[in-house]
Formats: structure tokens, sequence, C-alpha cells
């Protein structure tokens, strides 16, 4: 089924399918703040892991969807709080990705990233781990990413991404009111691995 959707998009962009759809998995580490949200906020490390599918286009370009689960947030600064607390927001992230390969193994991209807020958490010290999820309403996120990926093994592709975060994020309290004017948006450095599981080989002639 996954050949003759591929091969009609081919017949309606008048392009050739030179390669063959690929499958994987990914994972690796968030370095994240919410710029504006608050005051002079600090960098925080989390994680992202998921599936990716890379449907080609044309020998050098391709188009990667992807579902992730995304650890994001920012660190509170020593100035207003205690060095070890922070807010995480968990993300479920749906990248989706235009490829450019400009080299044999080395390839660019640039898309969107949309997001939905399932959680939100404030870590305060080590022991406390409060679900603050009703004071963050805006739930819906939108980022452009621009990224590299370099296939360094047979399956095996390092990636570094960034993304910039479009959607305004801010806080209420418990009776709906906001506490400031303060709006902030993500912004997310990544860096991981992806492996490949899976290769559906494409049979189709070419198009002329």
């Amino acid at each position: 089924m996954i050949k003759q959707v591929l091969f009609a998009i081919c017949l309606l962009l008048g392009v050739q399918v030179f390669a063959q759809v690929k499958f994987g998995v990914k994972a690796g580490g968030n370095i994240a703040t919410s710029k504006d949200l608050i005051a002079f906020p600090k960098n925080r490390v989390g994680w992202y892991g998921g599936v990716i599918m890379e449907l080609p286009i044309t020998r050098l370009f391709f188009f990667q969807p992807e579902i992730l689960f995304s650890s994001k947030g920012y660190k509170v600064n020593q100035q207003i709080g205690a060095d070890n607390n922070s807010v995480r927001f968990n993300y479920i992230n749906i990248p989706l990705l235009i490829g450019y390969r400009f080299e044999k193994n080395s390839s660019i991209l640039l898309g969107t990233e949309l997001g939905y807020l399932a959680k939100a958490r404030l870590l305060i010290g080590k022991e406390n781990n409060l679900d603050v999820s009703e004071q963050y309403p805006s739930k819906f996120d939108i980022a452009a990413s621009v990224g590299l990926q370099h296939q360094f093994l047979k399956n095996t592709c390092v990636e570094v991404r960034y993304n910039y975060g479009f959607n305004m994020l801010y806080s209420i309290d418990a009776t709906g009111q906001r506490h400031s004017d303060s709006r902030g948006a993500n912004r997310v450095f990544q860096i991981g691995l992806i492996y490949k599981l899976l290769n559906v080989k494409n049979t189709q002639k070419p198009i002329k």
C-alpha cells in the first residue's frame, strides 16, 4: 500500500523515485530554555525519542516526518530562586521536514515542528515534583526547525537540530489570572542518533 501511495504522489508531482522508504528510531539530548517567560532563564537539559520515516522525493530531496516525545522547559536563575529549581515541559512533537542530501552521507533539513504540551512539572530541589499543567493553558506549539544529519555507519546517523518556537507560553494562578504580562517561547538545541530499522524498497520504474 505504501508503495502505491508513493507512486501516486510521484505521478502528481512529476518526479522520479530514486531511493527507498526508510523507517527508524531516534533519541538524544535537549538543551532547552523558554525565552522571556521569566527573567534570565537558564538552560535545562532534557531528552527526546521517537520514530521517523524518510520518504524520497528526488535523488537529492526527501521528506522526513517524525513523532517524538521531548522534554523541554527551563531552569530558574539563581538570582530569583534555588539554583536547582526548574520547570519541565513534556511535549508530543511532530516535526515535518524537507531534507537535501548535499553529500552522499550528509543532509540538511528544514521545516516545522508541531507540538502539544502533555505535562508541565515544577521541580523543586531533588525531592519535590509538582504537576503544574493547569497553570500553562497554551498547549499547542509551533517551531521552525533546521538541522544536519551525517551517516557514519551503515544504518546509523548523528544529528544536530535547533528548534525556534513561536507560540507564546504564559502561566496563570489558581483563579485563572495571569501571573504577569511575561510571555515566552521554547528554544531547543538537540543532538542525538538515528538508527534505521526497516527499508521498504521501491519497485516502481522511474518516471521519465
